[in-house]
C-alpha cells in the first residue's frame, strides 16, 4: 500500500497539523478528515470510504510523524 509522509515545513492548503490533530485530504475519495493522536489513539480510517487511515504521533514541533496510507 501506499504511504505519504506529512511534511511539517510544505503541507497542501486543505491539509493541517495542529499539536498531535492532522487534517488529512483522502487520496482516495478526496475528502478531509482528521486524527487526533489523544481521541483516535493515533489512527483513524478516512469516516467517509473507509479505504485510507491516517496516523499520527507525536507533535508537529516536537518531532512527531504524521503519515497517510491508502
Amino acid at each position: 500500500m501506499p504511504v505519504r509522509q506529512m511534511d511539517r515545513d510544505n503541507m497542501p492548503a486543505n491539509e493541517d497539523w495542529a499539536g498531535n490533530n492532522v487534517a488529512f485530504t483522502c487520496p482516495c475519495c478526496g475528502r478531509v478528515f482528521i486524527v487526533s493522536g489523544m481521541i483516535h489513539r493515533g489512527q483513524r480510517r478516512c469516516p467517509h470510504c473507509n479505504m485510507s487511515e491516517g496516523r499520527v504521533q507525536g507533535g508537529r514541533d516536537n518531532g512527531g510523524t504524521a503519515e497517510i496510507e491508502w
